[in-house]
Parts: C-alpha cells; sequence; structure tokens
C-alpha cells in the first residue's frame, strides 16, 4: 500500500487591503502557457506556495451598563462588510428598531449587544469607532456597519486609503519582511497587489527544492497546507480562487495568463513567458513529505485559500 504524501507548493501573498472572500485549492502553471487551477487534495501535500494570509482582529465592545441604550448607538447603519445576514439596522433611542424592516427591540447588557423580535433575535460583541460599528458573533463572524449619514464620507475615506497605497507601491516595488529582513518584489495588477516573489521565510513545514539552501534563494521555500496559513508576512494573506480568477481576467483571461504571468527565462522545451506584468512567475517545481521533488524548470504550484473537492 502506498503511503499518504503530503504535497508542498510555493507560497506568494496578496496585499490585505483587498477585500475578497477566502478560499482554499491550488494553482497550477504548466508548459501549454495557460493558468490552471488544480483539484485540491484533502491530504495537504507539500508544494511551493503563493500565500496570502487574512488576519482579523476584532475587539469586544464596551459602552453602557446592563439594560442600558447608549446615545452612540441610536443611528441608521449600513453594512459595509464582513458578514452579509444584515444589510441595515435603525436603533431608536426608546429602545425599538428596525432590521432589514422587521421591527426590534435593542438594549447593552453586561457590555454586549441585545437584539430581540419575534422573528430574530441574537447577542454580540460590538466596537463603535468613529462612525463606524463592528459587530461580533460568538462564532467570530463579524459585520462592519457605517452610520447612513456618513456612508459617502467612508467611501471617500477607503478609495484615498486604497491610492495611497498604490502610490506607495508605485514609489517603492520593494518591501521588507520584519520577521528575518528579506526583502520582496511587488506588483500591482488589475486592483490587487501581488508579491512578485515566492517567500521565502524559514517556517516550520517548509524546505528547500531537493533539500539545497540555494534552490531556497532562487525558487523561494515550499510549504504544507498548515505551514502556509501561518508564513505570510504581516499585511498580506493568501489568495482565494476569487483573487486568483482576478488576476487572470485583468491580464486577459486563463488562456494567455500563462505566457504573461510566466518568468522570461528558466522554463524548459521552450516554455518562457512574457512577464508583461513583473509577476515573473518560476517554474519551481513541487516537493513531497517523503522526500521526493519534482518539476524544477517545468512547472510551478502556488496554494490558494480557497477549498475544493479531492
Amino acid at each position: 500500500m502506498t503511503p499518504t504524501r503530503t504535497q508542498y507548493y510555493f507560497l506568494l501573498s496578496v496585499a490585505d487591503w483587498t477585500d475578497l472572500p477566502y478560499v482554499f485549492n491550488d494553482i497550477y502553471l504548466q508548459l501549454t502557457n495557460t493558468f490552471n487551477k488544480g483539484a485540491v487534495m484533502k491530504k495537504l501535500v507539500a508544494v511551493t506556495l503563493l500565500a496570502l494570509c487574512f488576519v482579523f482582529v476584532f475587539c469586544n465592545g464596551g459602552g453602557g451598563s446592563s439594560g442600558s441604550r447608549p446615545a452612540s448607538l441610536v443611528d441608521s447603519w449600513v453594512n459595509v462588510g464582513g458578514k452579509k445576514d444584515i444589510s441595515k439596522i435603525e436603533t431608536f433611542k426608546d429602545g425599538t428598531g428596525v432590521i432589514d424592516g422587521a421591527a426590534i427591540s435593542w438594549k447593552i447588557e453586561n457590555k454586549r449587544l441585545v437584539i430581540l423580535s419575534s422573528t430574530l433575535g441574537f447577542t454580540c460583541d460590538y466596537n463603535i469607532s468613529g462612525y463606524e460599528l463592528t459587530i461580533i458573533n460568538d462564532d467570530g463572524d463579524s459585520a462592519k456597519f457605517v452610520r447612513k449619514g456618513k456612508l459617502e464620507e467612508y467611501k471617500a475615506k477607503l478609495e484615498a486609503e486604497e491610492a495611497k497605497k498604490i502610490a506607495d507601491v508605485k514609489r517603492n516595488p520593494k518591501f521588507t519582511d520584519s520577521r528575518d529582513g528579506k526583502t520582496y518584489k511587488r506588483v500591482i495588477i488589475g486592483e490587487l497587489v501581488w508579491m512578485a516573489e515566492n517567500l521565502n521565510y524559514a517556517a516550520e513545514g517548509s524546505k528547500c527544492y531537493e533539500n539545497n539552501a540555494g534552490n531556497c534563494e532562487k525558487y523561494g521555500r515550499l510549504y504544507t497546507w498548515e505551514a502556509s496559513k501561518k508564513a505570510c508576512p504581516a499585511g498580506w494573506h493568501l489568495p482565494s480562487d476569487a483573487e486568483w480568477t482576478a488576476l487572470t481576467d485583468a491580464v486577459g483571461g486563463g488562456s494567455v495568463a500563462g505566457t504573461k504571468l510566466k518568468s522570461n527565462s528558466g522554463w524548459a522545451n521552450n516554455g518562457n513567458g512574457t512577464d508583461e506584468y513583473g509577476f515573473a512567475a518560476l517554474p519551481a517545481g513541487n516537493g513531497y513529505s517523503d522526500g521526493d521533488f519534482y518539476g524544477a524548470g517545468l512547472n510551478g504550484s502556488w496554494w490558494s485559500a480557497t477549498e475544493g473537492n479531492a
């Protein structure tokens, strides 16, 4: 019986400030110059990773003693991100309100927001910062709301922040991983910021191709799935399937993405790409937990965050 093997892929990252869903799959570049999304195995294998790791930080809300109704919560709130079960909340100072057309009562009890009605009810943590309200369910799901009267101001703020970040990338196309001082290229493709080099951070569960340190310098490190979830630099996350699709769409679709995103050297059998966007995808190969390696010069594989069926 053949033993189960864990696969290692290379890891690239996408900047955290892009806002797309979280998923898990793997991406595979072949000599056919197409960009193919391979099937994901439930028994995770070691492959070189293209990593973007989403990390969310939520604060438990304060304000109000048991049974109080703080004035800071009285307003009309519009959902701008996160869990989408609720699109609009209206709270009135008499303790009544409306959620998506349904009448409710509300209060703060033990520093938690309590919502009651005949059709829905929940208790959750909350946090107010300026005109933004975040509610956090006990299962960790969260949603961000903005005061309706401040919605346009909020949108303008996001646009300004995004413009500033894009300008920073254009001004300084490299960034430094504060954990080990290594620097990496980054590029803007479409509306996303991508690492343009495979990660080379020595996390547990990672290794060099053929266990040769020179290959880590050339290709970056191979990572298991478990290692990839912890390996991303601060401010970066493992790309979702939607983000990979956004990448291929931005360069003209899957039929040409392989050619346009591959490096213009290093691929065997006349398989070099044109590297039109500075992404410089390398034929770094793959690895297995039993010590096997294969594919350097012929293919490259990267994890995504989107889970697929085995």
